[in-house]
């Protein structure tokens, strides 16, 4: 899995904590659909942030083992949970758990789907994947598909359509996003933290900024009825989604 976070990870939290995700909602929404179920898989766990928001609001009991390929993001998840969770570094096309979970869930991970936000009820919704190759994607959803018991739920967050933007975040920093679609459904989305240096003029005379992270990533895209195809391929049945839109989910056959 080529894909990582590693550049941007030391300012991961300061991101994500800052607008970009709504973790409150999606942890409810979450906890709603999980029910009574208990041992939840994490897929693309990061620095330990949506584990942290279903612990603090779920009844006791819960168990979250969450993976991810990045090792310092997972550091800073076991700093900030502890023993609370159990976090396992591990490429999700190589993955071996054992089959005993009731749900598999994702926010933003390997797999989301992305929405016409001009259209909230839109069903055609389109799946990004981080793998970019065909034979990745069904090895690793098959892999899903195994450790899940039988009827477990695959659950995948939905965001809305990604585009070029910039926010101020904490600390005299920017965060900027690029994004550059290619003709084979795909497309790169280019992560920038930037410190604007206030009294430094640049080459346009403008406000100098000095780029502090940069982050690459690669996804490929899947049309609605591609991606119900590969899903059904790989043992999974689609559900739904959660009325207030944040979530895709399946059961698992």
């Amino acid at each position: 899995m080529s894909n990582s976070y590693e550049g941007l990870s030391t300012h991961y939290d300061l991101i994500m904590t800052s607008g970009y995700y709504d973790y409150d909602a999606y942890a409810r929404t979450l906890l709603d659909l999980i029910g009574d179920r208990r041992q939840l898989l994490e897929i693309g766990a990061g620095t330990g942030l949506v584990c942290e928001k279903l612990l603090d609001l779920a009844a006791p009991g819960l168990e979250i083992t969450g993976v991810d390929h990045t090792e310092s993001m997972l550091v800073q998840a076991r700093q900030r949970l502890g023993e609370r969770a159990e976090f396992v570094q591990a490429d999700l096309c190589h993955l071996t758990v054992p089959s005993l979970f009731d749900v598999a869930y994702s926010v933003g991970g390997v797999w989301y789907y992305i929405h016409d936000d001009e259209d909230a009820e839109d069903n055609d919704a389109v799946l990004a994947s981080h793998l970019m190759e065909e034979d990745d994607n069904i090895n690793a959803l098959s892999r899903v598909h195994a450790a899940l018991k039988p009827d477990g739920l695959l659950i995948l967050a939905t965001q809305g359509p990604h585009r070029d933007h910039e926010r101020t975040l904490p600390g005299g920093l920017v965060y900027a996003q690029e994004i550059h679609s290619a003709p084979d459904n795909t497309f790169t989305k280019d992560y920038y933290v930037r410190r604007v240096a206030e009294n430094h003029q640049g080459r346009q005379g403008g406000t100098g900024e000095e780029v502090v992270a940069h982050q690459r990533c690669e996804y490929r895209l899947y049309a609605a009825e591609q991606a119900e195809r590969l899903l059904k391929q790989c043992g999974f049945r689609s559900e739904g989604i959660t009325s207030d839109g944040l979530f895709h989910y399946l059961t698992r056959q």
